[in-house]
């Protein structure tokens, strides 16, 4: 490759592969940056053709020339077959391009504090879109909660905490549909054995259950706990393993139980007792779910309105949480204000667990730039790294945070490193001299 462009005049990039690791890095986020400019210019021409070709109020329409409602509720309507000349013009299949309008109707007129964040490169338009497509069903307030949710945590709003919040409109804004999905996932319970074909058949077959979350929580953890009482009596099969041999150990214990109740009592007593076992079996599950509901809404709307959230699954009617806290150990945290600078320290490499739940609650997520991941499933991580020789007080709330596996391993082979700054903010510095801001508000890099 020649070092000028004969056809512009303009000297010509370097070959990539004669580019250092930070340039070759430097050069990607700016390739990046004009890729979302592209998708926020696309959007912007589908939203001006929408607006250049509006419905007149008033005038009438043959049944062939009925008007487009693309958008939800609040966006306006677009005169019919608008959509085919932009498809034709971007050489877009015509869904695509209603597709297109659609979202970049709903998020100029339905959710304007994302819209000016997508134009802003602060959230990618794929992103974005994603929100508007599955917010068109709800009204225009429940867009708008939505729209102010996503602003708050721009910058650091993954997928999975977007579609959360997302889940939690729809929940909120039409109870009944969530009534009426809880119901209808209840009509598919069951549980089903397969067995595979006799040409393939190897002594192994495949049991599938769909039930009540807590129900199938709970038998699932009273499988892992027979997996490691056999691993502690010698079993050195993988832990898989040991779980699927703990399923045929719970039956043989079952079989044993209704034997010994067999022939020592009569009918109905042993239909009182297992009536009482199944009871107690319930009562004392160690099933533990993170319940949050607002007491405002306890308070002032309709119980049979009202949504909480099942932390980690999504939202769930209060009335299905009633059912769990009747029949479950279920903790329900109202996280009103979790303190950044709470003094306790231990002495300690392992975090207490209230410890823990304290920085699990002020860290929503993976505090890794742009990951995301829950807390619940993350290591806590000391940022200043833990010394087995060092000073007391080394395991505190403030030199803890959430990382996902992943980037625990990151940070503690040495490819990354982070410190925090202030309350929520933390710095990372990683490869080819990479520096990146992650605060309450964004990700900057630096």
């Amino acid at each position: 490759m020649t070092s000028s462009d004969t056809s512009t005049g303009r000297a010509a990039s370097p070959p990539l592969d004669e580019l250092s690791a930070s340039a070759l890095l430097a050069h990607a986020g700016q390739v990046e940056q004009v890729l979302r400019r592209a998708e926020v210019t696309r959007l912007e021409v589908a939203l001006e053709w929408a607006v250049a070709h509006p419905v007149v109020e008033g005038e009438e329409h043959s049944i062939l020339e009925t008007p487009d409602a693309l958008g939800g509720e609040g966006a306006p309507l677009v005169a019919a077959f608008a959509t085919e000349t932009l498809a034709v013009a971007m050489s877009l299949p015509p869904v695509t391009a209603t597709h297109l309008v659609a979202d970049a109707l709903d998020l100029a007129f339905r959710l304007p504090l994302l819209w000016d964040h997508v134009r802003s490169l602060r959230i990618p338009v794929a992103r974005a879109r994603r929100v508007a497509a599955a917010t068109r069903r709800l009204g225009a307030e429940g867009a708008a909660w939505v729209d102010r949710q996503v602003a708050v945590h721009a910058g650091r709003t993954s997928s999975a905490q977007l579609d959360r919040i997302v889940a939690h409109a729809m929940a909120q804004f039409d109870p009944d549909e969530l009534r009426s999905r809880e119901e209808q996932a209840k009509d598919t319970w069951d549980v089903e054995l397969h067995h595979p074909r006799p040409d393939e058949y190897a002594g192994t077959s495949t049991l599938t259950a769909r039930g009540d979350t807590l129900d199938l929580a709970r038998f699932h953890d009273l499988v892992c706990d027979e997996a490691e009482a056999l691993a502690q009596l010698g079993d050195t099969d993988t832990l898989g393993q040991r779980k699927a041999k703990a399923l045929g150990v719970i039956a043989a214990q079952q079989a044993t139980l209704d034997l010994l109740g067999a022939a020592d009592t009569s009918p109905e007593e042993q239909e009182r007792s297992a009536a009482r076992a199944k009871a107690l079996t319930r009562g004392s599950a160690k099933v533990k779910l993170y319940l949050h509901a607002s007491l405002t809404d306890f308070l002032t709307r309709d119980r049979w309105d009202l949504v909480g959230t099942a932390e980690t699954l999504g939202p769930v009617t209060l009335e299905r949480i009633r059912e769990w806290v009747g029949h479950s150990r279920v903790t329900i945290t109202p996280v009103l204000h979790v303190p950044h600078d709470d003094p306790w320290t231990v002495d300690q490499h392992d975090p207490p667990p209230r410890m823990a739940e304290t920085v699990r609650l002020r860290e929503e997520s993976c505090v890794f730039p742009g990951c995301g991941r829950h807390a619940r499933s993350c290591d806590l991580d000391h940022i200043e790294a833990y010394d087995d020789t060092g000073p007391p007080g080394q395991t505190r709330t403030r030199n803890l945070a959430p990382l996902c596996r992943r980037h625990h391993r990151a940070k503690t082979s040495g490819a990354w490193s982070y410190e925090q700054l202030a309350p929520g903010v933390y710095l990372w510095q990683g490869p080819a001299g990479l520096v990146t801001l992650v605060t309450p508000d964004g990700i900057t890099d630096l």
